[in-house]
């Protein structure tokens, strides 16, 4: 067999590396912000009410295109709400325009957006949200909240709301999900915080229906708040049929949890990442102490169709070959989200949220985006903060940007995968009123370092 020029370069470069000793290959993928846009009380043509300690962007999910105009719609949570009462809570659906505006809003509150039911003081409703598809099959896209402080059963146990919707962003009608209601028998106990974070994992058991994950940080298997999530298999009229728990001891979970970790502080369905048709999970846990306090974790769960855990992989600050640095109370995990394959090696990749990251000033926040292996470890990561990442926005001391991430896919039509991410203590137009913020993302570049090591020497 005759060799072509580069073949024979390849050839003659493998024969000397075998030749002179050993060898490996440091991958380094980068990326970076094109522009933003910024949503809040005074931007991004936003033209809702929002108060005082309201803390808009707490989260955010991609909905769809709702409306149905060819541009991905979002709800975004504002848990401090106080129509009808202290802390009630509320979510806020945006009509986007493709370059990160609103074109216009519709709130959901205990007194607004055709909401049936009633909201108590300190429930806390829109501290999660997710996208559930069409649950009910009537073509509009419905979508689950997270009221994580409601007292259905006992104080602090929580809820979660499945909102069918109506195509202009009001509700059509609602089940809840609780100690109480909507056929789900789990044992929840006083402070577990069930809704504090919600995801659609996508249809692990093949019945066309998804299955959510939620999260409950107060939980206390094995401990004091380790926290644990609960993945219920939804029917067409949002009650449950069927449910497993995954925690520091069920769900066939082998990773080590220490009291305190809030393990299911955010959620994400990530695709599947190692390829087996069965989607996996990516779970925050910013409590966690890996190489000091409260530096936080995210763990990546490689799941079964039973919604057990097939394998589980921890990336913090001393696992999962992540090398970006994290400093104590960064609560890195307090978001996730799946986001495609963003540097087109055929595994999905990650965003990670880390709130009280100190980057240009105390508790301004950050984003990580990590490139991933299937394992579940990590190739390498970039960080997006007010110093990081080329990102043109103005970050003050307290604003917790990365308290929330969604994947909105290619907003702007560039061929690369964008970032919506919250800033839930961000001071436009008054104290924590909150904002969102679109990141326009550059393409991601990959470098190949070899370094050679002679053992001859």
């Amino acid at each position: 067999m005759r060799l072509n020029k580069s073949q024979k370069i390849v050839f003659i470069l493998f024969a000397w590396l075998a030749l002179s000793g050993r060898s490996c290959t440091e991958t380094t993928v980068t990326t970076g912000v094109d522009s933003v846009q910024k949503v809040s009380d005074t931007a991004g043509n936003f033209e809702g009410v929002l108060e005082d300690n309201d803390q808009f962007g707490s989260a955010v999910a991609n909905i769809g295109d709702l409306e149905v105009d060819g541009v991905i719609d979002l709800a975004v949570g504002a848990p401090l709400d106080d129509d009808g009462g202290t802390d009630r809570g509320a979510v806020w659906i945006l009509f986007m325009n493709d370059d990160g505006i609103v074109d216009i809003e519709q709130k959901i509150s205990d007194t607004e957006g055709n909401f049936p039911a009633g909201l108590d003081d300190s429930d806390r409703f829109g501290s999660a949200v997710a996208e559930l598809g069409d649950l009910n099959g009537d073509s509009i896209l419905d979508i689950a909240v997270g009221a994580p402080l409601d007292d259905d059963g006992g104080t602090d146990r929580g809820a979660v709301w499945i909102l069918f919707m109506n195509a202009d962003g009001t509700v059509q009608f609602a089940q809840k999900i609780s100690n109480t209601e909507g056929g789900f028998n789990g044992l929840l106990e006083d402070n577990d915080q069930f809704g504090a974070a919600i995801a659609n994992i996508g249809d692990l058991n093949n019945d066309l229906l998804p299955e959510i994950a939620v999260g409950a940080i107060g939980d206390d298997d094995g401990g004091t708040d380790r926290g644990a999530i609960w993945i219920l298999s939804l029917a067409e009229n949002g009650t449950i049929f069927s449910f497993q728990k995954v925690s520091d001891s069920s769900g066939e979970f082998a990773g080590t949890l220490r009291d305190g970790d809030f393990f299911g502080s955010s959620i994400s369905g990530i695709g599947d990442l190692d390829a087996d048709s069965i989607e996996d999970i990516a779970v925050g846990a910013i409590g966690d102490d890996d190489g000091g306090v409260d530096r936080g974790a995210v763990w990546v769960l490689l799941m079964n169709a039973d919604s057990t855990v097939r394998f589980e992989q921890k990336i913090s600050a001393t696992n999962g070959n992540f090398n970006g640095g994290l400093d104590d109370d960064d609560h890195f995990g307090s978001s996730v989200t799946g986001l495609g394959d963003i540097n087109g090696d055929g595994i999905f990749d990650i965003a990670a949220g880390a709130e009280q990251d100190d980057d240009g000033g105390s508790n301004r926040g950050a984003v990580w985006l990590m490139f991933m292996e299937r394992d579940g470890e990590i190739i390498s990561e970039s960080k997006i903060s007010s110093v990081s990442g080329n990102f043109p926005g103005t970050l003050t001391d307290g604003t917790q940007f990365g308290s929330a991430l969604a994947n909105p896919g290619d907003l702007d039509l560039d061929g690369t995968i964008d970032i919506v991410t919250g800033a839930k203590l961000d001071d436009d137009g008054g104290a924590d009123r909150g904002a969102l913020w679109t990141l326009f993302m550059q393409q991601s570049k990959t470098d190949r370092k070899i370094t050679i090591f002679d053992d001859k020497q």
